[in-house]
Parts: C-alpha cells; sequence; structure tokens
C-alpha cells in the first residue's frame, strides 16, 4: 500500500502555477499553498469583450497597467459599421447628409407610377396609413410607410401590374418599413407572425417585401444592426423611410464609427 500523502503529490507533481517542487533539503513539513488565481472579464454593453487571468496573493481584485491598453488589440469595428450605415441609408453621400428632423406629412407621390394605376397605388398607402396609426401608433411612420412605396414604385413601375394583390402589396411596404425602424422583431413588442392575423394579412407579405428589396437594390448581406444596443434595423437604402427617432440611431453610430476610425488614423 502506498505511503504517500497529498502534500507529497503536490510536491511531485506540481499544478500549472506552482512551480518546481522544493528542493528535498529545504522541503518544509507544510504543504505548499496554491495561489489565488483572479478572472477578470471585460464586458462592453454587457457582452464580453476581454479577459484574463492573474495571481492574487489574496484573491482581491487588481487593475494592472501592463492590461489598460486591452482594446488597441481588438479587431476595428468601423469598416463594417460604415458599410452597414451606408446601406441604411443609401450611400456614402447620404450618410454624411443624414439628420434626425421628424418626418412631416407629405402626399404620397406617384410619378413612377403609370397613371391608370394611381388609384389602386392610394388604395395601397391608406390601408398602410391605417397600420401605421393603428399598430405602429407612430404618425411619422404614416409619411414612412409612404416613401417606401414610392421608393418600390419608382424602383419597380411594373409592381402594381404584375400582381392584383394589394393587400399582399400593403403588407410588403409594411414589412420593409417596421422593419427599418425596428418596430418588427424580437426585440419588440410585435413580431412577424403577430403582425399578420392583426392587419389581415398573409404572412406571403414577407417573401414579397424581400423581392421588392431586392429589385430595389437593397443589399440582402447586409443584416440587422446588431451594435451596441441598438434595435435591430434592417437596411433599406431610403432614409425618408426612416423615421428621425430611427435616424438618431444611426447619426450615434455613425459618430461612433467616426470616432474610431479617426482614433485609428492618429495611430
Amino acid at each position: 500500500m502506498s505511503t504517500e500523502t497529498p502534500s507529497d503529490w503536490a510536491e511531485r507533481w506540481p499544478g500549472p502555477d506552482d512551480g518546481p517542487g522544493p528542493d528535498p533539503e529545504t522541503r518544509s513539513a507544510e504543504p505548499p499553498r496554491r495561489r489565488r488565481l483572479v478572472t477578470h472579464l471585460v464586458l462592453v454593453d454587457g457582452l464580453p469583450a476581454d479577459h484574463w487571468v492573474e495571481e492574487s496573493s489574496d484573491g482581491s481584485w487588481q487593475s494592472p497597467a501592463g492590461r489598460r491598453g486591452w482594446w488597441r488589440a481588438t479587431p476595428s469595428t468601423h469598416p463594417q459599421a460604415l458599410r452597414w450605415l451606408e446601406a441604411a441609408v443609401g450611400g456614402s453621400e447620404a450618410l454624411h447628409t443624414l439628420d434626425d428632423e421628424p418626418l412631416t406629412d407629405a402626399a404620397l407621390c406617384l410619378a413612377g407610377a403609370p397613371a391608370h394605376r394611381h388609384e389602386r397605388a392610394r388604395v395601397v398607402s391608406e390601408r398602410c396609413d391605417q397600420v401605421a396609426l393603428e399598430v405602429f401608433e407612430d404618425a411619422e411612420m404614416v409619411t414612412a410607410l409612404r416613401h417606401v412605396l414610392e421608393g418600390i414604385l419608382a424602383a419597380d413601375p411594373a409592381t402594381l401590374t404584375r400582381s392584383d394583390r394589394d393587400d399582399t402589396l400593403a403588407g410588403a411596404v409594411v414589412w420593409i418599413g417596421g422593419h427599418a425602424n425596428g418596430l418588427i422583431g424580437p426585440q419588440t413588442d410585435l413580431l412577424a407572425r403577430d403582425l399578420w392575423p392583426r392587419i389581415g394579412v398573409s404572412s406571403s407579405a414577407a417573401s414579397r417585401g424581400a423581392a421588392l428589396l431586392r429589385r430595389m437594390g437593397v443589399d440582402e448581406g447586409a443584416e440587422p444592426l446588431p451594435q451596441w444596443g441598438s434595435p435591430h434595423l434592417r437596411a433599406v437604402g431610403m432614409p425618408r423611410a426612416l423615421t428621425g427617432r430611427t435616424r438618431s440611431v444611426l447619426l450615434a453610430r455613425r459618430a461612433a464609427a467616426w470616432a474610431e476610425r479617426d482614433a485609428e488614423l492618429r495611430g
């Protein structure tokens, strides 16, 4: 039977932080103490950004100067952020001139629709107006959804002749405008699956909306804005489709991206 004790094991096979075992001639009768470790976890807006483990004689927290520049090694995020912002508003020039003034009431402009389809366009728009006020409860969204419909008709004049389902088109407009302004999705009080029964439209309107965005040249690879606790916004390339509140979110992201870019350039 082995007569080795736990202290013998610790001295013969030290842990990773224990270093080599003590010299047998100077070995203390007291078992070696394992050093206490402190794990530091850095959170940015509630998400883990960095961590490290260090020794501590008493288990207390310390902030060594050597870690103060940890963020400098973090990959730059401003290129991706700026690409997304440009996709959201329709290019770099639109991003530079972006403001957060509230949308004012504006009549539907039908310059992009055939004259004999104007009445149908107005019917679709009136249905969208109703959703803006009754579901989104936002008067600005009335104008935003009108601008979405205008953008659709300007990019694809055949929209009103390709299908006679005005309800599906209205649902597609609502789907585009709602996602562009972060009003639909798991981060909000309104899921898409709950939207359709409320407005009396089939869920196929979402597919119609995605197809219309493709015809408008919107980048399908532009994911919703996931940063810094913001609502998830779908890039649609139309600043006029965004309420003042939504554009204020984009302006804050623009300022952060520009600041990060400038700091990196300064080195």
